[in-house]
C-alpha cells in the first residue's frame, strides 16, 4: 500500500513484514523482467489464497531441491487439491504443475 513507502532525499523505506531479498542466475527463463542484475522482494505465503495467477514464485521441484522462478498462469484443483501452473516468461513449451506446500516465495518487487 502506499502509506507503507516512505520516500526520503536518502533512501526509501518499504515497510513490508516478513519480507527478504532474492538475487537471480541468468537462466535467460525469466527475460526480460529477472536476470542476474534484477533484485527481488519476496514474501513466503501462508495459505493458497496468497497466491495468484500471474504472480512469480521460486518453489522447489519434485526432482530437485533447488529453486526455481517461474511465472504462474493458471490456478485450480484436481483430484489431489489446489494446484499451480507455471511457465518461465521467456519460454511456451516448459509448464510445470505444482502444490502449495512446493511454493516457497512470491516476488512482490523487482529491483535493478
Amino acid at each position: 500500500k502506499q502509506e507503507q513507502i516512505h520516500v526520503s532525499n536518502d533512501k526509501i523505506i518499504i515497510e513490508i513484514e516478513g519480507a527478504s531479498w532474492a538475487s537471480y542466475t541468468d537462466t535467460n527463463s525469466m527475460d526480460p523482467l529477472l536476470d542476474e542484475t534484477a533484485n527481488g522482494l519476496e514474501i513466503t505465503p501462508d495459505s493458497t489464497n496468497d497466491v495468484h495467477s500471474g504472480d512469480i514464485v521460486a518453489y522447489t521441484p519434485t526432482w530437485d531441491n533447488s529453486l526455481i522462478v517461474h511465472r504462474i498462469t493458471e490456478i485450480g484443483e484436481d483430484e489431489y487439491g489446489w494446484y499451480a501452473i507455471v511457465k518461465p516468461d521467456n519460454s511456451t513449451n516448459n509448464t510445470d504443475k505444482i502444490r502449495f506446500n512446493q511454493i516457497k516465495f512470491i516476488t512482490i518487487g523487482v529491483l535493478y
